[in-house]
């Protein structure tokens, strides 16, 4: 039956076959920061040492930044507000201005029995550039309990060479937590990226159209 149809007909159906299992197969994914496996050093508040920032470099490809990760805890569960999370670009090697914001989360959602990774998503995907530092940055507009974990391992994906940042004691280097008793907020930022084989698959798909409208 199949081979019984036209040459551009059977052409057009495979593509589009191939391209349906492409575009099926689950996106690559990059892993730009993540140190949430780490032993925890210690914590900070988000609203008593708040806003805390902690900044992660991309790579070559740069990437669309959809959640983050971050370790918390809440040591004030009758303290109930909401805490805000968001990027920032990279001003001096410090925080600087906000580029998007994730949901917020309540206080009451998170646990007071021991610190758990929470997850915030933008509504629509940010576009990162490559090459570039961001900060991501934690904010309690009012008064809560939560804590904001930092383990002084530095041997993370894409934790060397970063920094972290609180109102209340302003810049450190990652390079220098074991040094000075400080060290990286516990984090992880990774960056979804297209499966290219699908693209292309797509991109044949297309041109088999634009050939078939020309024949015809």
């Amino acid at each position: 039956m199949f081979s019984k149809l036209p040459s551009f007909l059977r052409t057009a159906l495979l593509s589009a076959s191939a391209c349906v299992l492409l575009a099926a197969m689950p996106a690559q994914a990059s892993l730009v920061y993540n140190n949430l496996e780490a032993a925890q050093t210690g914590s900070d508040a988000v609203y008593g040492t708040g806003p805390l920032a902690n900044s992660f470099t991309t790579d070559a490809n740069g990437g669309t930044l959809n959640a983050v990760q971050a370790l918390l805890m809440n040591l004030g569960p009758d303290i109930v507000s909401d805490i805000q999370v968001n990027l920032l670009s990279s001003s001096g090697g410090a925080p600087g201005s906000t580029l998007a914001a994730f949901n917020s989360l309540s206080s009451a959602g998170i646990s007071s029995a021991g610190f758990a990774a929470y997850s915030f998503s933008l509504a629509s995907g940010y576009t990162l550039a490559a090459n570039t530092t961001y900060w991501i940055e934690l904010i309690a507009a009012d008064v809560n309990a939560i804590q904001w974990s930092y383990a002084s391992d530095l041997s993370g994906v894409g934790v060397a060479g970063e920094s972290s940042y609180s109102a209340a004691f302003g810049v450190s280097p990652n390079a220098q937590a074991a040094a000075d008793g400080f060290g990286p907020y516990q984090m992880a930022v990774e960056l979804p990226e297209p499966g290219s084989l699908a693209l292309v698959g797509l991109g044949l798909a297309g041109v088999l159209v634009v050939r078939r409208r020309k024949q015809g």
